[in-house]
């Protein structure tokens, strides 16, 4: 782990979170006082993104959910809006970097499909677990949508990868609450990256399995990571699952990025408190009342990175 790494990963989702979306005439629906553009059409590939990495389709897809990229934004008439707009160029260039990360983490091997969905914003977080659970299934319902039209005209039975982060993360949860047998018989696991499961979740959705190593296959990955317990997002957690993704373990066993940082589970809160990092270099200040300093979300991905690459290739290569 370089710093000169890390720095530069942090630029760069500084200026994904930070870009401004501009100006466009839009065909909006009112929902209950919401201004929700037109909602995508999955059979149209210009609402997705989709890719091989690898240079072949491989044997194994990865359907992968975005995070909350995008904060409140206007149209040309002035209207605020609280959900992206999957046309705008600029909302998706501002997507990208996350994309490009997760493809790169996830779909060494595979193809990679995720669904441009009208997400909530980031001011909606940051008004809290209320607004959120107001404004999220109208996003939840081009998930569910874009899901369904994977399965049906991209899956072809195969073997996938169910993955999302933050938001994402947040949409995972929710499908897999829904999933048929048979789609779940096909799902090598599900990496709920940033978000929470809670214990009624647990006890009451029998696909939602924790992972007990690294190998377990139909099982759900979950970790939210912190300097300390004080940096908890209240959003974000408690939850009932947490793995650290260096060691994969579920106990409090001590894991090493490198020589000087760390990384445990707190059994206590389930979450991993990652030490020998300066919190202020990963502070983001126009985020401060949803990510207090000591708050790692924004590098949930980055941080295990190569731990993530390496588990994917690891659960895949169980099927066989």
């Amino acid at each position: 782990m370089k710093k000169n790494f890390y720095h530069f990963t942090w630029i760069l989702l500084v200026a994904t979170l930070l870009s401004l979306c501009g100006c466009r005439e839009t065909q909006n629906e009112a929902t209950e006082g919401l201004l929700l553009t037109e909602e995508p059409d999955y059979a149209d590939k210009d609402n997705w993104y989709i890719c091989s990495p690898s240079g072949n389709d491989g044997t194994t897809d990865v359907f992968y959910i975005l995070p909350t990229c995008i904060w409140d934004w206007k149209d040309s008439e002035g209207n605020t809006h609280h959900f992206s707009d999957v046309k705008n160029e600029e909302q998706r260039h501002a997507m990208l970097p996350s994309l490009e990360l997760a493809a790169d983490i996830f779909a060494q091997n595979s193809m990679f499909y995720s669904p441009y969905y009208r997400q909530i914003s980031l001011e909606s977080w940051i008004e809290g677990e209320e607004c959120v659970e107001e404004r999220f299934p109208y996003a939840m319902k081009d998930v569910r949508n874009a899901f369904n039209h994977y399965l049906q005209h991209y899956n072809r039975q195969r073997p996938f990868i169910l993955a999302g982060f933050s938001q994402g993360a947040k949409a995972v949860v929710e499908l897999l609450k829904e999933m048929p047998d048979e789609v779940y018989s096909r799902m090598v696991a599900a990496y709920v990256i940033g978000y929470r499961v809670s214990r009624d979740e647990m006890l009451r959705y029998d696909k939602i399995r924790a992972a007990s190593d690294s190998a377990d296959t139909g099982v759900t990955i979950c970790y939210n990571s912190v300097a300390s317990v004080e940096a908890i997002c209240p959003v974000l957690s408690p939850s009932e699952l947490c793995i650290n993704p260096v060691n994969w373990k579920n106990d409090n066993t001590t894991a090493w990025l490198n020589d000087s940082v760390s990384v445990v589970k707190d059994t206590l809160n389930n979450v991993l408190i990652v030490s020998g990092l300066n919190p202020a270099d990963y502070y983001l200040s126009q985020l401060k009342d949803l990510f207090r300093m000591g708050n790692y979300h924004l590098q949930e991905l980055e941080f295990y990175k190569e731990h993530l690459k390496s588990n994917v290739r690891t659960r895949i290569n169980s099927l066989k």
